[in-house]
Parts: C-alpha cells; structure tokens; sequence
C-alpha cells in the first residue's frame, strides 16, 4: 500500500488543500448489504402477467384505431 504524500500548500486559497475523510477507519466494519434485503422469494412473480395484460390490451387499442 503507498503513503499519501502531504498535502501541498495551495496558491491561492488555503481551504483548497487536498483532505482525506479519517472518520472511518480500515479497522471498522460495517454489515453485508445483502444482509439488508427484505425481499421474498416469490414476490414480483406475477409482473410477468401484468406486462403480457398490457401488451395485449395495447394491442387491441392499437387494432381498434387503426382498422375501425
């Protein structure tokens, strides 16, 4: 792993220094966002249906303008 070399003294603005965020550490751990799920294993099933319901009465609203 490389050092960081210290920040440089900016030109013209003291507040444009290059900073590194030390809130959190290497030696702290945070949880597994799959861990975090809520999320069934049948749930979103029936969006299939729903999008094959769609696209058939699009189809007919479609068959309906263009042929009558």
């Amino acid at each position: 792993m490389s050092d960081r070399k210290p920040p440089k003294d900016s030109d013209l603005n003291p507040d444009l220094r290059a900073k590194t965020d030390e809130t959190y550490g290497p030696d702290q751990q945070g949880r597994d966002p799959m861990e975090t799920i809520s999320s069934t294993g049948k749930e979103g099933r029936e969006w299939p249906v729903i999008w094959i319901v769609v696209a058939i009465i699009c189809v007919l609203i479609s068959l309906f303008i263009f042929i009558a």
